[in-house]
């Protein structure tokens, strides 16, 4: 089976199923590799109702974008097991969505599900990096996966819970002034502010990748979704070239606009379809002097079906101000 680029990041929920029973979360293209709307429209609710407002989901959720650059690189190489890797999500389907429905006591887990949860586990430290082998053994080792049969869906999840204790984290450094609201972050000496409330994680696959992964404490009235924010060194003569806007077609790109940001201009974008079930919030910002690029990526839990393009910047500053204060705070911390 062919794996699309665009489809590898649904590939990369298996990892969670194997880790907690039920993380099956963010879902890049579902339509595009499984013709299965309804589990997508399952494996988003889990994200958005269990996992961003629960301390045990967004330790799973950082977890994922930890690794999912390499998880990405093991879904390309290794097509054969990508159809394992539905067949399970398929299997968990059904029990994530009572889970979620308030039924998760009416669902028990089976030998079956356990088992496949074995099996990606076995696979994934066979072909893992030491660092992945390293978080695998670990979860292994935490929820002993053989004691779950049996239980409901809502006694997995309370044992979930009542296990998983945080990893030490880096107190952010807030912005004075921000009453705690904004935190603020340095890159080779590129400066941004990110939500008090979300945590920092860096990738340990990709070069000069940081994730900002939402909490519980986020506003209701925004719609917290994962960060990924690319910090790069490109010449001039490239910048066009790596600008992400020219990965899409006029007809995915509903709305765009220029950032008039002194120290990083550049653009930003909502790509989406009709039929998708998500749209993602681009920004790709340069700086001539110090030849310094940096693309902050939001792929979102929803798709609304707006047809007045006049719209969507309300849209973005009320569900979104967090990607969009970051868009215009950056700026060249002086040496």
């Amino acid at each position: 089976m062919k794996i699309s680029k665009r489809t590898r990041l649904m590939i990369l929920i298996a990892l969670l199923t194997v880790l907690s029973l039920f993380l099956l979360t963010r879902v890049k293209a579902v339509q595009a590799t499984f013709n299965d709307m309804h589990m997508g429209v399952v494996l988003l609710r889990v994200e958005s109702e269990l996992m961003q407002k629960n301390p045990a989901g967004q330790y799973y959720e950082t977890l994922l974008w930890k690794h999912n650059e390499e998880l990405g690189q093991i879904s390309s190489n290794y097509p054969d097991n990508n159809e394992k890797l539905i067949r399970a999500l398929r299997l968990f389907t059904p029990a994530l969505e009572a889970l979620i429905d308030g039924k998760g006591d009416t669902v028990q887990i089976t030998p079956e599900q356990v088992n496949v949860l074995k099996e990606q586990l076995d696979f994934y430290v066979s072909v893992g990096s030491p660092a992945l082998r390293e978080d695998i053994e670990k979860e292994r080792r935490r929820l002993q996966l053989d004691r779950f049969v049996g239980m409901t869906m809502n006694e997995a999840w309370s044992v979930i819970n009542s296990t998983w204790t945080p990893d030490s984290l880096i107190p952010p450094m807030l912005v004075p002034g921000s009453d705690g609201k904004w935190a603020y972050y340095i890159h080779n000496n590129i400066y941004l502010e990110y939500p008090g409330t979300f945590y920092v994680q860096a990738s340990e696959s990709e070069k000069d990748t940081v994730y900002f992964v939402a909490s519980a404490q986020v506003p209701e009235y925004w719609n917290p979704c994962v960060m990924r924010v690319t910090f790069s060194n490109i010449p001039v003569d490239e910048k066009d070239e790596q600008n992400p806007r020219t990965r899409y077609s006029s007809e995915t790109v509903p709305w765009e606009s220029e950032i008039q940001n002194i120290d990083f201009p550049g653009v930003e974008f909502i790509a989406k379809r009709e039929n998708w079930l998500a749209m993602s919030l681009h920004a790709f910002q340069y700086n001539e002097e110090n030849r310094l690029a940096v693309h902050i990526w939001v792929y979102t839990n929803e798709n609304p079906q707006i047809s007045d393009v006049s719209v969507y910047p309300e849209m973005i500053h009320q569900r979104y101000e967090y990607f969009q204060h970051m868009v215009y705070s950056l700026r060249i911390q002086p040496q």
